[in-house]
């Protein structure tokens, strides 16, 4: 394949998977070599094992993060900090992509960026919309799932204290009638002392009882 045609191929998708350039008839063992060829000149950029983007200078059209990530690994979508960012719910950028994923944990550093992917069951595999991001658009967890999310896939008991450590604002965002759901639904006991614990944190900051 010649660079030029990978160009007319790829300048507007957001990832380039080697089995799209198989499927058009490229001779794998080939195509392998010559993908290898072009990361290791500065013409490609890989996210992992058969999948490419091209630099931000060869690129016609810019995709955020967060739709690439969507595409690193199938089914995901961008959930914990990540989307709570995204959100308005957390004032810290957050440089580390975070997914949920029912495919393998996984973790990926580019030149592009950082993706990890945390592993769940199919049940848990819910709560996202399609989300304007960064002029385009990506799975994002809406902010009650991103919450839950965060707690299920990271160690340890989240105490108001760790709470108050997340820094929300706009919590006039969050549905806690659906986080309560959510958690019950979740069949977890530490999720369901997160949903009380936040409701209070929520009361404390803005000076109510819910």
């Amino acid at each position: 394949m010649r660079f030029d045609r990978l160009l007319e191929i790829g300048w507007d998708l957001p990832v380039i998977e080697s089995s799209l350039l198989r499927a058009l008839g490229e001779d794998p063992k080939a195509l392998s070599v010559q993908l290898d060829r072009w990361v290791r000149g500065g013409k490609l950029i890989q996210l992992r094992r058969g999948a490419y983007v091209l630099p931000p200078r060869l690129q016609r059209t810019r995709h955020p993060l967060d739709r690439v990530a969507n595409l690193i690994s199938r089914p995901s979508y961008v959930s914990a900090e990540r989307a709570l960012h995204l959100q308005g719910l957390i004032p810290e950028s957050v440089p580390v992509v975070v997914s949920i994923t029912t495919a393998r944990s996984a973790s990926y550093d580019s030149a592009v960026g950082s993706f990890e992917f945390r592993h769940v069951a199919p049940r848990w595999f819910f709560g996202f919309r399609e989300l304007e991001v960064g002029g385009g658009s990506a799975l994002v967890a809406v902010p009650e799932k991103a919450l839950l999310d965060l707690v299920a896939t990271t160690p340890g008991e989240f105490t108001a204290d760790r709470i108050r450590e997340l820094r929300l604002q706009a919590t006039d965002l969050i549905d806690l009638g659906l986080l309560d759901d959510m958690a019950g639904k979740s069949g977890k006991p530490r999720l369901q002392r997160f949903a009380r614990r936040l409701r209070g944190v929520v009361a404390e900051q803005e000076g109510t009882e819910l």
